[in-house]
């Protein structure tokens, strides 16, 4: 039997990844965006700016 999956982990909050996450989001999974630690500050800072960042493009890469 098929059991269609609603969570997603995506590995590298760069461009492509950060994409990657807000396409899966689009389609309505959960996605975690995971990324190596921050060497200063923030732990999560990578992936916060990576967020942040995809919020303000044009054409908006998340779809609410």
């Amino acid at each position: 039997m098929h059991k269609p999956f609603r969570t997603a982990a995506v590995l590298g909050a760069g461009v492509m990844g950060t994409q990657i996450a807000a396409h899966l989001a689009n389609a309505g999974l959960t996605v975690h965006l995971l990324d190596l630690p921050a060497k200063t500050g923030n732990k999560n800072g990578l992936v916060e700016g990576a967020f942040k960042k995809a919020l303000k493009q044009s054409p908006p890469h998340f779809l609410y």
